[in-house]
């Protein structure tokens, strides 16, 4: 019984932990803790993960932005705008879940906007494709490129024809 619950636990399967003795009654949170007794953190770490993922599933539920902070906000409504971290009180945006950029600003044109800076600041990564104009990012690796649009193989460094 502890194998297979073990199994669905290890799968996230939190809604399948069931005797597997025959009767396949579901398993209570006594009976968890009795069938792992000799692992409490792990029978813990679980129940963390499943109550995540519940939250997960709620779609008016939104994490703070900031990346030291484990903060979460629930908003009243799917027309909720500005949503105010209850840990650290960072503000962030309901509708794209970024940090909040004010009412006079589109979460289009924030995304944008951060596309832009990030691009700006690693333009030596960014090119284009010499045939459709895809913007392609090299992070690594050899010269050879494969444009993953239509498949048009290029130099990097001069652009010139690199197929076989």
């Amino acid at each position: 019984m502890r194998k297979g619950n073990e199994i669905n636990f290890n799968l996230g399967k939190f809604d399948a932990l069931r005797c597997f003795a025959g009767c396949k009654t579901m398993l209570t949170d006594e009976d968890l803790d009795f069938l792992f007794q000799d692992s409490p953190d792990y029978v813990a770490r679980q129940r963390l993960m499943a109550r995540k993922r519940e939250e997960e599933r709620d779609i008016l539920m939104r994490y703070c932005t900031r990346p030291d902070c484990d903060g979460k906000m629930r908003a009243n409504s799917l027309d909720a705008r500005k949503l105010t971290c209850p840990v650290c009180s960072t503000s962030v945006c309901f509708r794209c879940r970024e940090e909040w950029h004010g009412y006079c600003t589109s979460c289009e044109s924030n995304l944008d906007n951060k596309l832009d800076f990030w691009a700006t600041n690693n333009h030596h990564q960014i090119s284009f494709c010499p045939v459709c104009r895809t913007q392609i990012e090299k992070n690594g690796g050899c010269n050879h490129i494969s444009c993953p649009f239509c498949s048009y193989e290029f130099c990097w460094v001069c652009k010139g024809y690199a197929g076989g």
